[in-house]
């Protein structure tokens, strides 16, 4: 099953700066279908990155594919930017869709944007995290708990979307969002 929400920017030529994208809300089938190309992607957008605590390049791959390989996660879901001939812009990869009782808060995956430049970065990944927001608080988590893989998307979840620095004794790489 796939949700889609459309973003029309009409009259817009197909560049890094601005396309007609849609955000879907897609199952694990849909990165295992292009498990190839998002591993490729995922090598290629982190090559360069400042990562937090012990996180290197390879970790978004190895824990993108680890969690879709598992029996016992349940109602995983990944939220991906297409443009209008199906590429992929961008993507919050493991995001929990099912609630266990008693469970109120959840963790989440890696996030990324291919190479756009740097204002339509931002919109699509808004738009990305917006969506990871709603399915989240639609499972009923209340919050989310999570490390910053790197020091840019710490930045971006902080500035933009209220992402609070939350360490404890246990992980000093921690961050918060209450999903009200």
């Amino acid at each position: 099953m796939t949700e889609t929400t459309t973003i029309n920017q009409v009259n817009s030529p197909i560049s890094k700066s601005k396309r007609d994208y849609t955000i879907e809300v897609v199952d694990n089938e849909f990165v295992l279908n292009r498990w190839q190309e998002i591993e490729s992607t995922l090598s290629r957008v982190f090559s360069d990155s400042n990562f937090n605590d012990n996180f290197v390049t390879t970790r978004p791959a190895e824990h993108t594919w680890q969690n879709i390989n598992d029996a016992n996660k349940k109602g995983l879901k990944h939220i991906i930017a297409l443009d209008l001939d199906n590429n992929i812009l961008g993507a919050f990869l493991v995001i929990p869709s099912y609630k266990p009782e008693g469970k109120e808060d959840c963790d989440l995956g890696w996030m990324f944007t291919i190479e756009l430049y740097p204002r339509f970065r931002h919109e699509v990944m808004s738009a990305i995290v917006d969506k990871v927001h709603e399915v989240t608080r639609n499972a009923g988590f209340k919050r989310i708990i999570t490390e910053m893989g790197t020091e840019a998307g710490a930045k971006f979840l902080c500035k933009k979307h209220g992402y609070v620095h939350t360490p404890n004794a246990d992980k000093l790489n921690r961050w918060t969002k209450e999903l009200n």
